[in-house]
């Protein structure tokens, strides 16, 4: 078997195990579900940023919270009334502007200066533009916004398991635009960009349009995420969308590897079961972040490339895959 062959048997056989296994669990853990493909796409927002380009970001979750706000606005019941599909597209586009604006002071930043000024913004967010009392008409104020369920083809997403497909969906959308994306022209581009800005720019590549283009499509797609929480929650508060969270999501990624499809979906799936499994086994879900931060100390020192990423080259020489047609592998680490 041949590693394109492997490659499709695994992607087919992991969509059938996220589609069955959940038909087969309570609401509750359905929600769970749901949150976690929408976590994977946020996690592909990063991935595309820091994968692609090799630039950090500590403010996804306020790219996330544009989009929410905005689906909250247009479509909750305190709002315009508007259609799921008219208030989503927008707060997509009012993500990406962000994402557009913020990348205009980080083109000639990298590494620390940027993680500054990315934390900056999500600090600047939390307590100005999120905050109550700014611009209620947006976020709500003390009253949180309460989107509520798309109806798809005449049928309305109310269950959890038609929300969880139908967020699944999206993620499996989104990590197929990022794959094509990697695999042809612009990712060719970018990682050119990420390796060396100065041979790329001898090159004759455009580095203020290619960089400008990441931040806003990893900003556009991180307000999707943001959009789809807002609606499987059902409510929408400007707490859920600090920077906390959006560190969270950057250790996440570090810990599992940028730049894998694989390593999103296992993100997703660890930042939602991991609380729940603590809090089963009677530990309290505050360690959570502690768990993750000694994970980020250990990743660092055994496999800096992440885990997930470490995992599939490790299966890759178990199973004499070899590296035919690397450039097309779904989950290989840029």
């Amino acid at each position: 078997m041949n590693a394109i062959n492997a490659r499709r048997i695994s992607v087919v056989a992991g969509i059938v195990l996220a589609v069955a296994i959940p038909a087969f669990m309570a609401d509750y853990y359905r929600s769970l579900a749901a949150l976690s493909a929408i976590a994977a796409i946020l996690i592909l927002s990063l991935n595309v940023l820091t994968g692609f380009v090799g630039q950090i970001s500590f403010c996804q979750y306020t790219f996330a919270g544009l989009g929410a706000m905005t689906v909250g606005a247009l479509s909750g019941a305190q709002g315009h009334h508007w259609s799921f599909w008219i208030s989503m597209p927008l707060g997509v586009l009012f993500a990406a502007l962000g994402g557009f604006l913020v990348g205009i002071p980080a083109l000639r930043l990298s590494g620390l200066f940027l993680a500054i000024l990315t934390l900056g913004v999500a600090l600047g967010a939390d307590r100005y533009l999120f905050a109550n009392g700014t611009w209620n008409s947006f976020t709500g104020g003390v009253n949180p916004r309460t989107p509520s369920r798309p109806t798809l083809f005449g049928y309305h997403l109310t269950s959890q398991y038609s929300f969880y497909l139908f967020a699944l969906a999206a993620f499996l959308l989104v990590a197929f635009l990022v794959w094509n994306l990697r695999v042809g022209k612009t990712g060719r581009v970018l990682r050119a960009i990420r390796e060396s800005e100065v041979a790329a720019s001898t090159m004759g590549l455009n580095l203020i349009k290619w960089k400008l283009a990441a931040f806003t499509v990893s900003a556009g797609i991180a307000g999707l995420a943001g959009g789809l929480l807002a609606v499987q929650i059902g409510s929408v508060s400007p707490a859920s969308y600090d920077f906390l969270h959006s560190i969270t999501v950057a250790a996440v990624v570090v810990v599992a590897g940028v730049g894998s499809l694989a390593s999103a979906a296992v993100g997703g799936i660890f930042i939602w079961w991991l609380p729940e499994l603590l809090r089963h086994t009677g530990v309290n879900a505050q360690f959570f972040q502690l768990i993750l931060g000694l994970l980020l100390v250990v990743q660092l020192v055994i496999a800096p490339q992440g885990g997930v990423v470490k995992l599939e080259h490790d299966l890759k020489r178990v199973f004499g895959l070899g590296r035919r047609g690397q450039d097309l592998e779904l989950a290989e680490v840029l």
